[in-house]
């Protein structure tokens, strides 16, 4: 089928609907998530059904020149298998030519017109969500850290000055016209592909390219790209010219990794993404258990290459709060992928591959902080989770925190996830602050520290500062839609209404569907500047009660009490005796200056967890001079 009928419809086949332009595929109306390898092979397979399809034309088409082993298309096709299967008929959509490739036997149409549309990715559906409703008592607009599930990465900071600058939706992402200059000491580590032919080695081959993010960002002569952007390209066709003019960074780290039994084979190129030269490519050879070392050997011949001089204890930075046990380490990377799942249950799996990971290596410092991370995801999002549950796991969290930084005091992420500790279960402030001062110290080049130090900043109230940190993070991690989201979140707090739509926009623009939490910031942000029309269309057909809230002042703004007074009982309704903020927000902007206050005084009897942001939210500004709000801020304690 001729690839120049992309931009005129979606195929068909059985339950599924491929949209090659808006990149989605659709399963009897939900959205599938599909790795960008997975969809182009796809893609090339559907746009040439009923013929077979030789290996080498797929990984000419979908791998775009670059070097890699049959196998990948092999895991490749496994992976799209699982993706389609349909129960009693695994195969029955990519069939095998034994010696030869792949045919895609199930017939496909091409839908045009009224169908395609009627068929297409709605803009935003419900199910397509890919973060959990925040529980009832948080903020609805700022997300911690423990809602940063997709954690962040990647640098695209200007030599000695960092500048955000809002694009052209149209040209995110997009390589520069101009001339390349990237910063001196910058770096990207691209995902190392798994050679090992087994899919389930993929998490070890991910795992180890995010350790190597993670020691180089430790080092802070060194611009590193962090993960979230750098693995956005995992599966995709790029150069590495590409690669690098879309981060922003001189030079390319990109290998394999072959692990067989105990036994481990690592091969590393990194390459001057000016040039094309490599810098150096060796391979090596050894046990599973000496990952650790071998990690810091293969950071240490970067730092080398890029002319870095390693001072003080920065080699002993490369591999901090590690682990020695094989294990142990997978179990840690099992961890990390539950966390950045975005659902309730795999938090709880989570926490339980961490408590695998301690008892296998009670000294693995990065995995105690990462424990402390999952209780506190469980603390703040599960619903089911009771009063005296939320207790428990906020305590078990500060007794990982604690140990994580006992183990691990040089630690900048053990700080980071104390100081959330210390914010979200017991709202020490104070102490948060100072844990979090710390981990930017100590992890400078660490996009989710960053982004979590930017949005404390803002809570109390130095404005200047939190916003500084939150597009720092952004230069990090460009490549990111939630940095953009955490930063139109920062904007917001800090009343800058239309910077904040803007970066709302952006990240919009990197996600082929627009989730929940990006309608709600953009409805509260058009609420606030008083365009109220606008956030009627934007939080119409509510999903959640952050909408109900949107829509509520919305409708009073445009002057429908009724329908305000309807939407703020549905999301009273919906909050139950959580969430007093949200209540109080409502009610002081429709002026009702007792009920809001009263709201607020219920929370903070109840020590609700939602009263961070009380300091700054510009909700709350039409009752901030009152005495009852001073003395309730004062109760809390902020930091000077």
């Amino acid at each position: 089928m001729d690839v120049s009928v992309r931009d005129k419809g979606i195929y068909a086949f059985g339950p599924f609907r491929l949209d090659p332009v808006r990149r989605t595929l659709m399963r009897d109306g939900v959205a599938v998530k599909l790795a960008p390898r997975l969809f182009e092979t796809l893609l090339y397979l559907v746009e040439n059904p009923g013929r077979v399809v030789e290996k080498d034309e797929l990984l000419a088409a979908v791998w775009s020149g670059r070097i890699v082993e049959e196998a990948n298309l092999s895991q490749t096709i496994f992976a799209l298998r699982k993706v389609l299967q349909i129960e009693g008929a695994s195969d029955s959509f990519i069939a095998t030519a034994p010696g030869r490739g792949y045919r895609f036997a199930t017939p496909v149409s091409l839908e045009t017109g009224a169908a395609a549309t009627s068929q297409a990715a709605p803009i935003a559906p419900a199910a397509a969500v890919v973060s959990p409703a925040p529980r009832p008592h948080r903020q609805p607009v700022r997300w911690r850290p423990a809602l940063l599930v997709a954690i962040v990465g990647l640098i695209a900071a200007t030599a000695g000055t960092v500048i955000w600058r809002v694009l052209p939706a149209s040209r995110i992402g997009a390589p520069s016209t101009a001339q390349f200059a990237p910063p001196p000491h910058s770096v990207a580590v691209l995902a190392f592909t798994n050679m090992s032919g087994d899919p389930r080695e993929e998490d070890f081959s991910d795992g180890l390219s995010e350790q190597l993010i993670d020691s180089l960002s430790r080092v802070d002569a060194l611009r590193v790209a962090a993960r979230t952007s750098a693995f956005s390209f995992k599966g995709r066709p790029a150069t590495i010219a590409d690669i690098a003019r879309q981060l922003n960074v001189g030079a390319v780290l990109e290998g394999s990794v072959r692990r067989d039994g105990a036994r481990l084979r690592i091969t590393a190129q990194l390459i001057d993404a000016i040039t094309g030269y490599h810098f150096w490519s060796r391979s090596y050879d050894r046990d599973d258990g000496d990952v650790l070392e071998l990690q810091g050997q293969i950071a240490a011949s970067v730092t080398d290459s890029l002319k870095v001089t390693l001072l003080g204890n920065d080699a002993a930075k490369l591999t901090l709060g590690g682990t020695e046990n094989p294990k142990a380490f997978d179990a840690y990377l099992r961890g990390m992928k539950l966390l950045r799942s975005g659902e309730v249950p795999a938090y709880h799996a989570a926490l339980a591959a961490f408590d695998e990971a301690v008892a296998l290596d009670p000294a693995y410092a990065m995995a105690q902080a990462q424990r402390a991370r999952a209780f506190v995801h469980i603390a703040s999002f599960d619903p089911a989770g009771t009063h005296a549950d939320e207790t428990f796991f906020f305590q078990s969290a500060r007794d990982a925190a604690d140990k994580a930084v006992q183990l691990a005091p040089q630690l900048g992420v053990a700080h980071a996830a104390r100081a959330d500790v210390l914010e979200s279960g017991f709202q020490d402030f104070i102490g948060a602050q100072a844990e979090l001062s710390r981990a930017v110290e100590l992890a400078r080049g660490d996009a989710w520290v960053q982004m979590y130090f930017a949005a404390f900043e803002i809570e109390i109230g130095h404005v200047a500062a939190g916003i500084e940190a939150a597009k720092h993070a952004v230069a990090l991690d460009p490549l990111t839609a939630n940095t953009y989201a955490e930063l139109g979140a920062n904007l917001y707090y800090a009343k800058h209404y239309d910077e904040a739509l803007a970066a709302v926009r952006h990240a919009e623009a990197l996600e082929s569907v627009v989730p929940t939490r990006d309608l709600d910031l953009r409805g509260l942000a058009e609420v606030m500047s008083g365009d109220f029309a606008a956030a009627r269309q934007t939080c119409a057909g509510a999903r959640d009660w952050s909408q109900n809230e949107c829509l509520a002042i919305a409708y009073h703004g445009l002057g429908q009490p009724s329908l305000s007074d309807a939407q703020f009982a549905k999301m009273r309704a919906a909050l139950g005796s959580d969430n007093g903020v949200a209540i109080a927000e409502v009610d002081a902007q429709l002026g009702r200056t007792e009920a809001a206050l009263l709201a607020l005084r219920q929370d903070y009897e109840a020590h609700g967890s939602d009263l961070d942001a009380l300091r700054e939210d510009p909700m709350l500004d039409p009752i901030r001079d009152t005495s009852e709000f001073k003395d309730i801020e004062r109760r809390l304690n902020f930091p000077p």
